[in-house]
Formats: C-alpha cells, structure tokens, sequence
C-alpha cells in the first residue's frame, strides 16, 4: 500500500536474490510438519490472494525479473506484475498437482487470464517446468535475455517504466483490470479516464516534446 501510495515511486522491480531462484515456491517440508488443517489452509490461501491482489492492483507499473527457478507461488506472484522478462536459464511451472494440491494464490485465475485456458491448463494439470523459451512462445513472459544481462534488461525496462506518464499508466491498469470481466465498466473507465487526461500536464509535456522531438518528462501531474 505504501508503494502505491508514495508518488516518488514511478515503477516496481520485482527480482529474487541470487541467480537460483526468483521463486521456489511452496516450503513443502514446512506444510507437512504444519499437519492437515483445512480451516488454516483456507486462510493461508485467501491471505496470498490479498497480498498478490494489492500488488496486481498497484497503479504503478510493475516488472518480474525472473532468474532461476520460478515454481508454484512464485510463478503465481510473478503473473501479478505488468511485464515478465526471465533469463536464458529460468524454469517456470505450477507443480502443485504433484503434491495433491492446486496453485492457492490466484494462479488458477490469473494464468488463463495471460496465456489462454487451453495453456493455462496444460501448464497447471501436467505440473511441468517449462523452459523459459517456452513460456515466452505461450505469451507468459514479454521476453527472454541473456543470463548475465537480466538484471539490467529488467532495471532499463523498469527505468523506461517511471519515465512514462504516471496519470495515464494508472487508468490504462485500472481499464484493462475492471474491463477483463465487465467490458462494459472497462469502456467506461476508459473514455472517463480519456476525458481527464486533456487536463493534465502531462499531456501537454508530451504533445511540447512530440512537437519539439524530445524525450518527454512527466511530473504525474
């Protein structure tokens, strides 16, 4: 919420620590000393559907640097950013129905959302890894890099990001996210925000620099 809220923030990066992992997921070791308890289980599930929920409904503009294992949870927190880019070596998939269980966090909703059902359910019924090639061919990741250069592929799309005009990233997230399920609240969101934008400063940075052929630099304003 913070994030959201601090206008000195332009742009989010999201990136595991180390080249091993963006993500390893679900600690099964921990879930079998925890025992059988449905009603813990589903608040355990619906407490990562908020907190992955507050991230996808950021107004700012959010990236995935994956590198490394990126499985269950983790693939799950990635679908919430706005763009994915993953190195050379990464391996995305839900393994879940290897354990008996079904991606908990919003991955049954939000995959077929990026890739289509018919994907979405290979992807979670066979609990595959898939290649990062792979996952850029079904549409999941926006590209794949070199190993050594994904940290500074993912920071120069996150910087080019916080340049875009802030006003105009927020309502573009909020129509595309309202219209998935109701196209009709998703035109409305759109042509309001369509309206608002011609008072904006930033419009006018951007029609001086169009016209002056010159980087814009918005202020969010």
């Amino acid at each position: 919420d913070r994030l959201g809220e601090d206008d000195d923030v332009r742009a989010l990066l999201l990136t595991g620590a180390g080249d091993r992992a963006f993500s390893a997921g679900f600690d099964v070791q921990s879930g079998m000393s925890a025992g059988v308890d449905p009603v813990n289980s589903v608040e355990l599930s619906r407490k990562g559907q908020r907190t992955f929920g507050k991230l996808e409904e950021c107004d700012k503009p959010v990236v995935a640097g994956i590198d490394g294992y990126c499985l269950g949870g983790g693939m799950e927190l990635s679908m919430c950013a706005d763009l994915r880019v993953a190195s050379e070596r990464s391996e995305l998939g839900q393994p879940e129905h290897n354990l008996g269980l079904l991606p908990g966090w919003g991955g049954t909703q939000r995959l077929q959302r990026i890739v289509g059902m018919g994907r979405a359910k290979e992807i979670i019924f066979t609990a595959e890894r898939y290649e990062a090639e792979t996952m850029e061919r079904y549409g999941f990741l926006n590209r794949v890099v070199d190993n050594d250069s994904l940290k500074s592929e993912a920071m120069e799309l996150a910087r080019d990001l916080a340049a875009g005009p802030p006003v105009a990233q927020r309502y573009t997230k909020r129509a595309m996210h309202e219209g998935w399920e109701n196209s009709d609240a998703g035109f409305e969101i759109e042509s309001q925000a369509f309206g608002l934008l011609y008072t904006t400063d930033d419009l006018m940075e951007g029609f001086s620099a169009f016209v002056e052929e010159r980087d814009p630099e918005f202020e969010g304003e």
